[in-house]
Order: structure tokens, then sequence, then C-alpha cells
């Protein structure tokens, strides 16, 4: 099964902040070989806030070939492959998580949560492959995914300072569903989707269009904050391109 690696964030601090709950999408992303990798966090602003669920996706790439993903009963689903620890590969390809393993790096390295789970909207085998499925190079409509143990430490925030070459993405409002902002008041977030299409420098808003609500539960107060949030079109190729962060692989069982 697969499991990515982040080497991203600094250690979560866990002072809580005066607001929380989902404060928009936040990603990152880089050029791995001749593909475009993007990693996206469900944005916050208080440490202790917990990841929930992601619902009524709608995500979907203009590069030819769709989102890559790894041949392999175990690879070629938006399911993470995130069961053992023995050996190491790629991370050229795609998934959703609900975390990290244990909350934070294992051995110094950042795996897709366990306790991933996909919602009915993953039809077909686009979740759970058989031997003759092909492989999942889209995203049924409407797709969602969410935590099996909301009180898990794997859903914990990690801090989001020294992103490298951080995209925000664009919030509404809780109250007219506008948009409300970006997600620049994110210091924190919870890592949700590791995305890999061929070619570089793709651009998300333009070549990889996302937007999704996200539910957060506040750590101070205990409620449930539901928003959407997505990624508009960026004015050129976004600065994030080439940098360094995010030096990811996969491990597999």
């Amino acid at each position: 099964m697969k499991i990515a690696v982040l080497g991203m964030v600094g250690a979560a601090s866990f002072v809580a902040a005066a607001d929380a709950g989902f404060a928009g999408f936040v990603a990152s992303a880089r050029n791995s070989g001749a593909y475009t990798v993007i990693d996206i966090f469900a944005g916050v602003t208080n440490a202790s806030d917990k990841f929930l669920n992601v619902y009524n996706l709608t995500g979907s790439t203009s590069v030819a070939g769709g989102f890559y993903q790894q041949a392999g009963l175990a690879t070629k689903t938006w399911k993470p492959d995130a069961a053992n620890f023995n050996s190491t590969r790629s991370s050229i390809d795609s998934f959703m998580t609900a975390g990290t393993y244990s909350g934070g790096a294992y051995g110094g390295e950042y795996y897709a949560s366990t306790n991933t789970n996909g919602d009915p909207n993953f039809t077909g085998t686009s979740w759970n492959g058989t031997p003759a499925s092909a492989a999942a190079t889209t995203i049924p409509a409407l797709a969602g995914w969410y935590t099996g143990d909301p009180f898990s430490v794997d859903n914990t925030a990690e801090s989001l300072a020294g992103l490298a070459g951080r995209v925000n993405g664009t919030v509404a409002s809780a109250t007219t569903g506008g948009n409300a902002g970006t997600s620049t008041a994110a210091a924190y977030g919870i890592w949700c989707a590791h995305l890999v299409v061929a070619g570089n420098n793709k651009v998300l808003g333009t070549d990889i269009q996302w937007s999704a609500f996200v539910s957060i539960k506040d750590g101070v107060t205990g409620a449930t904050s539901q928003l959407s949030s997505s990624f508009a079109p960026a004015p050129g190729a976004l600065a994030l391109l080439g940098l360094a962060g995010f030096a990811s692989r996969r491990r597999r069982a």
C-alpha cells in the first residue's frame, strides 16, 4: 500500500490562537523529473484544530493523461497506501489523505494517514481497485474522504512556517458563500492530498482545478466549521515550482 513522505514543515506548536477553524486550502508544489507534484493542506489558524473530512470535491486536470497513478493494485487508486514501512519508492503517484501518520514525522519523514477513508462518491474502482481495474486518473464528481478516528493524532495540524512556494486558496464566506478572501491566515495545516501530473510547471487554477468543502473541529470551542475553498487561476506560472521543499518519496509493502 502507498505511503507518501513530506519533507515540509517544522514541528507543530500547540499554542491555541484566538480564532480557529478552516481558513482555506494551502498548497505547495515542485517539479520532480518530468512531473509536477502538488501537496494540498486544509489550512487552519489553531494548532489544536482537527481535520474531519473533505467533501463535494470538484477536482480535474487538463493535462493529458489525467492525474498520474503508479501501476499496481495498491497504488493505482486515490486511497493512500499506508500500511507498511518496509520498502521505499518514488513519490510520483496521486492519492488523498486525512493527515500524516502519527501526526508528524515518522523516522524524520512524513507519511499518509492509515485512518483515511473514502466516501461513497469515490465510485467504481476509484478508491478500492481490482486486479483488472484501470488506474484512477480522474476524480469522481463530488468525491470526499474523512478520518476514521477524529481523535487520532494523525489529523493534528502541523506548522506551515517555511512551506516552500506557498500558494493560498480562496475561501468562501460563512454567511454569504461568496469569496471572503484567501487563506493567508492559515498558520497550520492538515495534509489532505498529493497530486501528480505529467509535465513541469503545471499551475493550480489553470492546469489543475480544485474546489471543495472541508470540515474542521475547532480545538478551542469544540465547534465544527464547514466552508468551501478553491484555487483561482494564477497570473502566470506559480512561484512555488522548482523549489526544494517537499522532498517526497513513497513507501509500500
